[in-house]
């Protein structure tokens, strides 16, 4: 296959094999994303990335989810990881949507009841649930994978199986199918 797995010990730190297994058999739209290690801050979650095909796309899709994106305000910075900032301005950075530089990206939502993270990338945006349970989202629970199974049925009810962005998969930290087919 020519790809890097995650080794057992690390992929079953935080949940057991079986429990693994059977949310990979049962999700049809999320994947369970083991965190990738090192310093990036980024814990276990289930991800499902979804298309969209410019900005009148994107709020009509997001809008579908009750999210409403917001433009910037007078006076609110874009914030640049190349800059640096003064004191005074750290209340005025927002975190924007790359390719559209004036509007913040929606990170933390509520969706349908669940909470949930959303992340919009160039062509695709990111639904994130983790920290369900006790609001730790570095680990994900049983309570995470039932809201995912919550969501899904909202998912369908949309019809968004077409709009699944299926490069999720080939991700080395995605438990996908193709990159560990004995999960399933």
């Amino acid at each position: 296959m020519g790809l890097d797995k995650i080794s057992d010990e690390r992929l079953f730190q935080n949940n057991t094999k079986e429990e693994i297994s059977s949310w990979c058999k049962q999700l049809q739209y999320f994947h369970y994303m083991r965190s990738r290690g090192g310093h990036n801050c980024e814990g276990d979650s289930f991800c499902v990335y979804f298309k969209y095909d410019g900005l009148g796309d994107l709020k009509t899709k997001l809008g579908a989810l009750s999210i409403t994106l917001s433009n910037l305000k007078e006076g609110d910075i874009a914030f640049d990881p190349l800059e640096s900032y003064s004191f005074d301005d750290l209340d005025k950075l927002k975190i924007v949507i790359p390719c559209y530089t004036d509007v913040e990206q929606p990170q933390y939502v509520e969706l349908f009841g669940y909470k949930a993270h959303v992340w919009v990338m160039d062509f695709r945006f990111e639904i994130s649930i983790s920290g369900t349970k006790d609001g730790q989202t570095y680990k994900v629970s049983d309570e995470d994978f039932k809201a995912c199974c919550a969501l899904e049925k909202e998912f369908e009810r949309l019809e968004w199986n077409i709009f699944l962005d299926e490069d999720i998969k080939s991700q080395v930290h995605c438990i996908s199918r193709e990159n560990y087919p004995e999960l399933f």
